[in-house]
């Protein structure tokens, strides 16, 4: 969550607050009868609900909101189907605090998260008792059923909540955040909540076994972890390589800086998933990584002779290859190789064409010769104006330019000037012009 929340969002965990002890107050009283359990089992879990909630494994990052993953998940789905609503809500909610508290989280996130754990976790409680047959084996499958409904509710309401938290951070659709959001943690939680399963199944055959399942939390926590630390070393390196860029090349720096910009607007637009949107926002950035290698003196020359050109052509390759061993930043690495193909396949390196180009590169290409058109460069006498260079785009849809991606910039490039906003283009742009347009003008960038 973002660290600072706005009057409406106050707003609405105060009614997601209340949702949640309404679940907490009413739900038992409409099961009847309470189930019976083990207060010492219910303790055992309480204790590992706060151990997890306190070593979180897993933070995804959501545009400027981050939420945190942790293996609780499996043990507070389990707690659901073991005990009464009030007593799984209550291991779920004393567990927030304590793990909150123990990390120092603000007052009104642990308010958040203990409202959102009621409701997922005492609904889940509700429905996993109102379906079961107690008389049945657990494994029948009205008893199945049960847990799979109780599933649902629990992801359900998880899902729905935070959408509905994030909508008031990033004011977009509720429809694309919320489908980003399963798209980013989908697998994520459905491991942990069959993980739940297995934990309710040993459970009912005999509870000492769960202590079985200690070693695989444990391994289960220590490589989600790793894969933490992998990525925050992979965004320190990738942060560097920006810095290098900068201190040799400050122009390339800017130009990039502003393609970013356009870029994340693009990803705004399409409503790409975060994960997926930070990736080619970072390629947009290191997209000209391979320029820091080239002499200055060919950069600025005015002519181009074909064997100098061969080695600008060259960047994207020595971009691609100073990214090589970032494991995790793989997709990254593709994306800067073939931002200079073409969507008609005449492009460089590999010749791709179409939608066999990635996605993101075909999105930078657009930006990237955008920039290129109305900044100055030394092979042309000035720079196109925003007016040219949109003709320039619109002439080259389906030959360099991906046709959709194009009409989608043409539309913020359009919304930007009709606001006023210039924050995306070089300072010195000019807007119109009664000149007439050269097509070639825009081809080499």
């Amino acid at each position: 969550m973002s660290d600072r929340v706005s009057a409406r969002g106050i707003v609405y965990i105060c009614a997601v607050a209340l949702i949640g002890v309404a679940v907490v107050v009413f739900s038992p009283r409409l099961l009847g009868a309470t189930p019976l359990f083990s207060w010492f089992w219910a303790a055992f879990f309480l204790a590992v609900a706060i151990l997890a909630e306190t070593f979180p494994i897993v933070w995804q990052a959501y545009g400027v909101s981050k939420m945190e993953i942790s293996v609780s998940m499996a043990v507070t789905f389990a707690a659901a189907c073991l005990f009464p609503p009030q007593v799984a809500a209550g291991i779920a909610v004393v567990g927030t605090l304590v793990g909150d508290r123990l990390t120092h989280k603000e007052g009104i996130k642990t308010i958040y998260n203990m409202a959102e754990y009621a409701i997922a976790v005492g609904g889940a409680s509700f429905v996993y008792h109102r379906f079961v047959d107690v008389s049945l084996d657990f494994l029948a499958i009205e008893n199945g059923r049960a847990l799979v409904l109780s599933a649902v509710w629990y992801l359900g309401s998880e899902y729905l909540l935070l959408a509905g938290l994030f909508l008031l951070l990033s004011r977009g659709s509720f429809v694309r955040t919320l489908g980003s959001l399963v798209r980013t943690t989908w697998l994520t939680n459905l491991t942990l909540l069959l993980l739940g399963m297995v934990i309710t199944v040993l459970y009912w055959q005999d509870p000492w076994t769960v202590l079985f399942l200690v070693p695989v939390f444990v391994v289960l926590s220590y490589a989600l972890k790793r894969e933490q630390t992998l990525r925050s070393q992979t965004q320190t390196i990738l942060e560097k390589l920006v810095d290098v860029l900068e201190s040799k090349s400050p122009e390339t720096a800017q130009h990039s800086k502003r393609v970013r910009a356009w870029v994340e607007d693009m990803c705004d637009e399409l409503g790409m998933e975060s994960g997926e949107a930070d990736m080619v926002l970072q390629a947009a950035v290191l997209h000209d990584l391979g320029k820091v290698g080239l002499d200055d003196n060919l950069l600025r020359k005015p002519g181009l002779s074909a064997e100098e050109f061969h080695q600008i052509m060259e960047h994207p390759a020595v971009s691609a290859g100073l990214l090589e061993g970032l494991t995790l930043f793989q997709g990254g690495r593709d994306i800067v190789l073939h931002h200079h193909e073409r969507y008609d396949g005449n492009g460089y390196p590999d010749h791709l064409a179409g939608e066999s180009i990635p996605l993101g590169a075909r999105i930078i290409t657009v930006a990237d010769s955008f920039d290129a058109m109305v900044s100055m460069r030394p092979y042309r006498a000035k720079s196109l104006t925003v007016t040219e260079a949109l003709k320039i785009l619109d002439h080259e849809r389906g030959a360099q330019f991906d046709p959709e991606l194009v009409v989608t910039f043409t539309k913020l490039v359009r919304e930007h000037l009709a606001t006023g906003d210039m924050t995306n283009f070089p300072s010195a742009v000019q807007i119109d012009s009664t000149d007439e347009v050269s097509i070639a003008a825009g081809a080499q960038v």
